[in-house]
């Protein structure tokens, strides 16, 4: 099935159904509302369709368990590995699934609130934030370039920042101290990546 079929679906009988309310609830008591009902309910099953068209590129991600989160929250990356994190600030378009890609591979899809760190072998890498469903269209993608060695640990925050027609994810180096960036992603829920280390 499409993925925005659904909710083109639940945008019709959103609109039938608050159209069908309105008018009924006008007709008990005998006012006659003209094009109301069906404009209130074609603007409701319209912006039901459009938030869940956004959504729809959402996908369930595994949560990391405790230790794993302790141990991604330390910045302490395997040995001969380093580490990228990758955590999301802010409140536009928060529960939308951000997907990030190292070197074009996705490797974990985040929202609001949460972060995500991956092994990668030390090297050139590209990191890449973007949307999926109807939200990917709407917002221009970001891109990081990390050359990092053995035992580095990188830290970027990715926000949504608002443009006049098109927002743009803004993926940035993560401001403050290791310590502090430390206590940071210790309060935050962790998002287990998709794959092994990269």
């Amino acid at each position: 099935m499409n993925k925005y079929a659904k909710p083109l679906i639940v945008g019709f009988i959103v609109l039938v159904v608050v159209s069908f309310l309105i008018g009924f609830l006008g007709g008990a008591a005998g006012v006659d509302l003209g094009l109301l009902p069906m404009l209130t309910g074609l603007f409701a099953g319209v912006f039901t369709a459009y938030i869940m068209a956004n959504l729809a590129g959402n996908r369930a991600g595994a949560q990391a368990g405790d230790e794993d989160r302790a141990q991604a929250a330390s910045l302490t990356p395997p040995p001969g590995k380093a580490l990228a994190v990758v955590y999301r600030e802010g409140f536009v378009a928060m529960a939308a699934g951000m997907n990030l890609a190292l070197d074009g591979r996705e490797f974990a899809q985040i929202k609001g609130g949460r972060f995500t760190a991956v092994a990668v072998e030390p090297g050139e890498h590209w990191l890449t934030a973007g949307f999926g469903g109807l939200a990917g269209p709407q917002n221009n993608t970001a891109t990081a370039h990390l050359v990092l060695r053995a035992g580095d640990a990188v830290v970027y925050r990715a926000t949504v920042s608002l443009g006049a027609v098109k927002n743009t994810v803004v993926l940035e180096p993560a401001p403050g101290s290791r310590d502090d960036l430390s206590a940071k992603l210790r309060r935050m829920s962790m998002t287990a990546p998709d794959v092994a280390p990269l």
